[in-house]
């Protein structure tokens, strides 16, 4: 097996290991066999020394990743718009590059990667686009870790949510717990709420407002396009953790409910980890939309 497919093997193995906390709280939440006088569930005591013995993971995949060297792949392109990815840092977040092929215009969509110029260069490589915007699905570290250096690279505006920006500014704690450097991001230029919109040249963008994960973590719908950013709301067979600070396992109920209701089945969903997928693949298939 060559380095490049062992990490992203552990990657792998390591975003599922983060998909405990979510489990475990469901599991808790409705679960009738467990006894009154316990503490803790069993997946609880399961997941604390696993989430001890894994948190020096980032650290180890720092030193051996080979991202730094590759350059974002395109995931989606139509007549009016592109867009690219790339997983960063070392919780493989995948960072986003949504174009309007019209105006040439783009946004940078979760600024995890410290890495700027390759995302420049991205751009201009599709017919000469240059990044105007940011948009940030939410404050966790590994979708901010290279937030400061690309506002102070681009000095463009930061579009996020306000109920997030205690989480945005807690970032670096976050990174120290996971052996993981992160500087201190910038202000939110642009607040944003449910149902505001993004104009990225020609492309429309409505702010979804889909707490659980975090207070203002935000999913970004390109109208028109049948494409959703959708940030760490919903995985492939998996959702987001909801045991961190300012996390609510109610909120994310109601947000993954929106999911099903409110979108069409065929529209696709670009995660913040792991590969893309539709809604309606995971109506069908993921256990926390059943």
């Amino acid at each position: 097996m060559s380095s490049q497919y062992f990490l992203l093997f552990f990657a792998g193995v390591f975003c599922n290991i983060m998909c405990i906390g979510p489990v475990e709280g469901y599991l808790r939440k409705f679960s009738s066999s467990s006894s009154p006088s316990s503490s803790q569930s069993p997946l609880t005591m399961l997941s604390t020394p696993i989430m001890v013995a894994v948190r020096r993971i980032p650290a180890i995949l720092r030193k051996f990743s080979s991202s730094s060297s590759q350059s974002p792949l395109t995931m989606l392109s139509t007549p009016t718009m592109v867009l690219l990815s790339l997983p960063v840092t070392p919780f493989a977040m995948n960072q986003y590059l949504l174009g309007c092929k019209v105006t040439k215009q783009a946004a940078l969509i979760d600024c995890g990667d410290d890495n700027i110029e390759r995302w420049v260069d991205a751009a201009a490589e599709e017919g000469g686009m240059s990044i105007v915007k940011i948009l940030q699905t939410h404050g966790h570290v590994d979708h901010v870790a290279g937030l400061k250096q690309t506002k102070e690279k681009l000095d463009v505006p930061i579009y996020a949510c306000s109920d997030d920006w205690i989480i945005f500014k807690s970032a670096p704690m976050q990174g120290m717990a996971f052996g993981m450097e992160c500087p201190s991001p910038p202000p939110i230029d642009e607040e944003v709420q449910e149902g505001d919109i993004i104009e990225i040249g020609d492309l429309r963008v409505r702010c979804l407002h889909t707490p659980g994960h975090s207070p203002g973590h935000l999913c970004f719908e390109v109208l028109g396009e049948k494409v959703v950013v959708s940030g760490d709301l919903i995985f492939q067979g998996s959702i987001g953790r909801t045991d961190f600070p300012g996390c609510s396992i109610d909120d994310m109920q109601k947000s993954l409910e929106r999911i099903k209701t409110e979108l069409d089945k065929d529209v696709q969903l670009f995660p913040g980890h792991m590969g893309p997928t539709t809604v309606g693949k995971e109506i069908d298939t993921n256990p926390f939309l059943r």
